[in-house]
């Protein structure tokens, strides 16, 4: 008796093994989306000028996504100023809720007027305070938007920011991405009166101060 129970317990552990197996060893296979900008992420057009949306592209694999991309924000033509164009992806986790995601993407849109667009203040400038570090302001093919690769004035120049002057006497750089995490600047201005034209502004991110931070062309 004792040896008939044995083999019915044997035989319904390898039965309940056998069962399990339906539902172990399983793998999934996830594939994650990923967006890229169409066109520059930083561009300008002169005051009256035509805004051509290049879009946005996002795959999942090889299949596209891009008709599910939301684009907020728009660009006002007539006024001066730098606007922000933001595209919103969000994938909706199709085995776990855990795998979904939202995808976002920013392009920054310069509208700048014409006297500004006829000046040129690339160059090095040197904060007048703290570590007193060389801010160098790059052009590029766009009147209006330049490289900035130091705009707190640090002692180390590794932070890369566009940096866009819609009128003569503005200069400003939108929040975007950066070495050092999201990094903005407010409240620029551009002073070309003086012996050695400067310009100044507080720095938004959270290893920089909110004391206004002031350059000088060298």
């Amino acid at each position: 008796m004792k040896k008939i129970i044995l083999i019915a317990l044997v035989a319904a552990f390898v039965l309940s093994s056998c069962g399990d197996e339906s539902s172990m060893g399983v793998s999934t296979v996830v594939t994650y989306p990923t967006i890229a900008l169409k066109g520059d992420v930083a561009l300008t057009i002169p005051v009256g000028g035509t805004y051509v949306e290049k879009g946005c592209v996002v795959m999942e694999g090889t299949t596209d996504k891009s008709s599910l991309i939301k684009i907020q924000g728009t660009v006002n033509n007539a006024v001066p100023g730098v606007y922000a164009i933001t595209y919103v992806y969000k994938n909706e986790g199709k085995i776990y809720k855990s795998d979904s995601l939202t995808l976002k993407a920013r392009r920054y849109v310069g509208v700048i007027s014409p006297a500004a667009s006829a000046m040129d203040i690339s160059g090095q400038y040197k904060r007048n305070a703290g570590v007193f570090g060389v801010a160098t302001v790059a052009k590029t093919t766009y009147p209006g938007l330049y490289i900035n690769n130091n705009p707190g004035g640090a002692a180390v120049d590794n932070v890369f920011v566009y940096m866009f002057q819609p009128t003569p006497t503005i200069v400003t750089v939108p929040s975007q991405d950066s070495s050092v995490s999201e990094f903005a600047c407010t409240g620029g201005v551009y002073d070309a009166t003086g012996a050695s034209p400067l310009f100044k502004w507080v720095c938004v991110n959270s290893g920089y101060g909110t004391a206004v931070r002031t350059f000088v062309k060298l």
